[in-house]
């Protein structure tokens, strides 16, 4: 029984750690620190960046679906916007997220961060498909509150 409980006690400890970085720092706790209000990161398609004061890296890897109604249209809904956004911690490996403009899930949450995609520019147009290279994301990263 002692065995059981153990094991149970070990997985449970592994399941709420938080990655930490190369200096063996907790990633949201060096965010908690970086900025006491949410993070707001505007990144290209392509484009990585460190989150400043920590070593937490996010980057715009693509868009997988646009399906958002264009700005010279008339729709019957305002469709979606999917962008695969890469995050992790130093030179780590990276995680994959999917975050959608308008339908779930808007936000994941990664190792202790929550990471929001609150736009997903340029709206389409009818007339013109958007290049993968004029895309742009703005995130929202701040740890996970519990």
């Amino acid at each position: 029984m002692r065995r059981i409980l153990a094991t149970g006690l070990l997985l449970a400890a592994a399941a709420c750690s938080t990655v930490s970085g190369p200096e063996g720092t907790n990633v949201a706790a060096q965010l908690a620190e970086a900025s006491p209000s949410p993070i707001q990161i505007t990144l290209r398609h392509g484009q990585e960046r460190a989150v400043d004061g920590t070593v937490l890296r996010l980057s715009f890897l693509r868009v997988v679906e646009d399906s958002r109604c264009p700005i010279d249209a008339v729709c019957i809904w305002a469709g979606d916007g999917v962008a695969e956004i890469g995050v992790s911690a130093g030179e780590g490996p990276t995680s994959r997220l999917r975050l959608h403009t308008n339908l779930e899930p808007k936000f994941a949450d990664w190792n202790g961060v929550r990471v929001t995609l609150l736009e997903l520019s340029p709206a389409p147009r009818a007339a013109e498909p958007t290049k993968p290279a004029d895309y742009s994301v703005r995130l929202q990263v701040e740890p996970v509150k519990r």
